[in-house]
């Protein structure tokens, strides 16, 4: 599991989710990847077009930073869920927390709503 960090602009990142995200790569994450999205002040939105595979320790990691982002007054909204991550995300209703849509261009619509 890796992440990158893209600037869109002086309000929002685009943060790149590869691999798998799971009790084997979540600790390894978890601390620089808060930080991360912590440290930027800005709101997120999340590539998980290579994301393979999310557990439940995945989305409490997901969760978590958005509520680091959110008190910081930000968004963070999802996209481009693979057929399986998307199906995870709805069977534990994360999708109803945090918005998932197909593309960037509706991740970034909802970040400006």
């Amino acid at each position: 599991m890796k992440f990158d960090v893209v600037e869109i602009n002086d309000q929002a990142n685009r943060i790149v989710l590869t691999g798998r995200l799971d009790s084997g790569t979540v600790g390894a994450v978890e601390t620089p990847f808060t930080a991360t999205i912590a440290a930027s002040g800005r709101s997120a939105v999340l590539d998980l077009t290579a994301l393979e595979f999310l557990s439940s320790l995945g989305i409490r990691l997901l969760l978590s930073a958005a509520r680091v982002v959110s008190r910081r007054g930000g968004k963070v909204v999802l996209f481009g869920a693979q057929p399986m991550v998307a199906e995870v995300l709805a069977a534990m209703a994360l999708d109803q927390v945090l918005p998932l849509v197909a593309t960037e261009d509706e991740a970034l619509a909802r970040l400006a709503a």
